[in-house]
């Protein structure tokens, strides 16, 4: 089976859109429809809106600071396949999350950290939280976005615990993009306002894990990681990474060119 699929992406500036998720090859010079949404309020308003458009088997969300390498979606529609055989009922997949133990998984390269994070991973791996670079909802799931959840943090977790409550799983997989975003220095009123929305909203399946920090009604995890970013900010700024100008260069440099084997 061939998956159609359909790219959106909120976005807020031109120069990193134009450099980055518009240059990538199949959106670029390719088959792949990208809608782009300016001036959003909240990503769960516009998903949920563009969702309710789309016309694709598959619909992708990705950040406008993201590049997918040359044969990217090629690897997708085999990775969609893959998913399908194994879980005909599958919701939605991501390219790093976590799982119910809290272990990371994911495979892609981050401007921001200037290095790989994760590692390459054989089969799709289950998780309860997805970070929200990369989203590939299938969307004959008929599941959406919660129009209730502000700004634009935390929608990953959000409709990978929306799946589990109708009895859908969500998963990993290991097709690795360019990562070319700023680096995080704050958790700022934004992110808190979305933390509080979603301590409230699965306030029965608390604790839970996510990427950034981990949720729970407790104020503490929240408090310490804010105070970590801020340490690395005033005090390891050597450590903080710039955004890439080719982030064509670097996908080559690490072969992240999709193989039929790396999905």
């Amino acid at each position: 089976m061939t998956w159609s699929v359909q790219v959106y992406c909120v976005a807020n500036d031109e120069a990193i859109l134009r450099r980055n998720l518009q240059a990538s090859p199949d959106i670029a010079g390719g088959p792949i429809e990208l809608s782009v949404i300016w001036g959003a309020k909240a990503a769960s308003v516009a998903y949920r809106e563009a969702v309710a458009r789309a016309h694709a088997d598959v619909v992708v969300f990705a950040h406008q600071d993201v590049y997918f390498p040359e044969g990217w979606f090629s690897q997708l529609n085999v990775a969609c396949e893959r998913l399908s055989s194994a879980d005909p009922c599958w919701a939605v997949a991501g390219l790093c999350g976590m799982t119910n133990d809290g272990e990371f998984v994911g495979h892609l390269w981050d401007a921001g950290l200037g290095a790989v994070c994760g590692a390459p991973f054989d089969v799709p791996r289950q998780v309860t939280s997805l970070d929200e670079v990369v989203l590939i909802l299938r969307r004959a799931s008929e599941i959406s976005f919660d129009p209730g959840l502000p700004s634009f943090h935390l929608y990953g977790t959000d409709i990978v615990l929306e799946a589990h409550r109708l009895g859908m799983k969500s998963y990993a997989i290991n097709l690795p993009v360019i990562h070319n975003s700023k680096a995080g220095v704050r958790l700022d009123g934004t992110y808190v306002a979305a933390y509080r929305f979603m301590v409230q909203k699965w306030r029965v399946l608390l604790p839970l894990p996510t990427v950034i920090v981990r949720l729970t009604r407790n104020p503490l995890p929240l408090l310490l990681r804010g105070l970590r970013l801020r340490y690395k900010a005033l005090l390891r700024a050597s450590t903080l990474h710039p955004m890439v100008e080719s982030p064509e260069s670097i996908a080559r440099e690490l072969g992240f060119a999709a193989r039929e084997d790396c999905v």
